[in-house]
């Protein structure tokens, strides 16, 4: 059951990498990463049609620029984008948010360094001895989260360059709550709420 469940990830995943040159083209934006500061999120959406894009970047001399795409999967379409600028001085009552602080804390969830989730599931769940029909052998009871929400994150911080796939990183937490990993995915994830709504 387990081994199904992996190959069935890896090409769910598979896929996802493929749809992500797919979408980089109707947006009109390459498959590097050309900014030295800069990261993109693809969100899916496992049960519907459609991905969420998340981009920053750094211009140069602290000019950072956010851009929010949604994409219908079904059509192979941009449906809405949602531009960020940030800046510099208070307009209104609107105070001007720090994108540098921003970055920082995006990059103190270790995104520059975090590992796909395929990864490190042999943390999920305890391994015990087990018997079946007189023989004994290791046993691991592990949770599956089939729907939900995928990711996956391309970052670059000057010569630093990762990118990483996680799944459901907040029902995961619940399950396995001292996994490390899991904790910065979670935390990444918070980091853009908390911002940008993302």
């Amino acid at each position: 059951m387990i081994r199904y469940f992996i190959f069935f990830f890896f090409i769910v995943f598979s896929c996802f990498g493929q749809e992500v040159s797919e979408i980089n083209k109707v947006l009109e934006i390459p498959d590097t990463l050309t900014y030295k500061k800069e990261i993109r999120i693809y969100k899916k959406y496992q049960t519907t049609y459609n991905s969420v894009i998340f981009r920053m970047y750094d211009e140069g001399n602290n000019n950072w620029i956010v851009f929010i795409y949604y994409y219908s999967d079904k059509f192979k379409d941009i449906t809405k984008i949602n531009g960020i600028t940030f800046p510099k001085e208070k307009i209104g009552k609107l105070k001007p948010k720090d994108a540098e602080l921003i970055w920082l804390n995006l990059l103190i969830t270790n995104i520059e360094f975090l590992p796909n989730m395929e990864t490190i599931r042999y943390k999920f769940g305890k391994p015990k001895i087990d018997s079946d029909r007189g023989e004994r052998g290791i046993s691991k009871t592990e949770k599956h989260v089939l729907d939900g929400v995928g990711y996956k994150v391309y970052v670059r911080n000057e010569k630093n360059i990762n990118n990483f796939s996680f799944d459901n990183p907040e029902t995961y937490l619940k399950y396995y709550p001292t996994v490390d990993e899991l904790i910065s995915y979670n935390e990444l994830l918070s980091v853009l709420e908390k911002e940008f709504s993302f």
